[in-house]
């Protein structure tokens, strides 16, 4: 029985020694080699967009918008250019809206409900991620004008 116990004991410190053992090595594998911190650069941000949607005489509305600021924000030619088109189009439904919207990229954030002048607008605020541009500040643009681009 002694020898029964006594193996046990010893079969257990060799798990918890190996198992410290593992634990160091997993704790020191995300560390600097220099014993610094390893830091990260953003590389992507999140710009938002709104798909509303009315019903008008039984006819679904539906409309896409971004903020004119997105267009100082980035540079990025293939996704203006989309915004541009899609901002332009007449879609047939929300569903359509959404569905081709998440071919390029965007995701419905959030959605609320409004009451408007012909009855309820569902509003979906959608955001995309596109390349990251240095910070864009319209308080230091001398040629931003509050309410438009000038």
């Amino acid at each position: 029985m002694k020898k029964v116990l006594m193996t046990v004991a010893l079969c257990g410190l060799a798990m918890a020694g190996s198992a410290q053992k593992n634990m160091s090595q997993m704790s020191a594998k995300g560390q600097d080699p220099r014993g610094g911190v390893t830091r990260t650069r953003v590389q992507e941000v999140k710009l938002v967009g709104e798909v509303s949607s009315s019903i008008i005489a039984n006819n679904e509305i539906v409309k896409f918008n971004v903020d004119d600021i997105v267009y100082n924000i980035t540079r990025d030619q293939n996704f203006l250019k989309n915004v541009d088109e899609a901002t332009k189009f007449r879609f047939e439904s929300a569903g359509q809206a959404l569905n081709v919207l998440a071919s390029h990229g965007w995701e419905v954030t959030s959605v609320y409900t409004t009451k408007g002048r012909q009855g309820d607008e569902i509003h979906y605020v959608v955001s995309c991620s596109v390349a990251m541009t240095p910070p864009y500040s319209p308080w230091l643009d001398p040629t931003y004008e509050r309410g438009g681009r000038k």
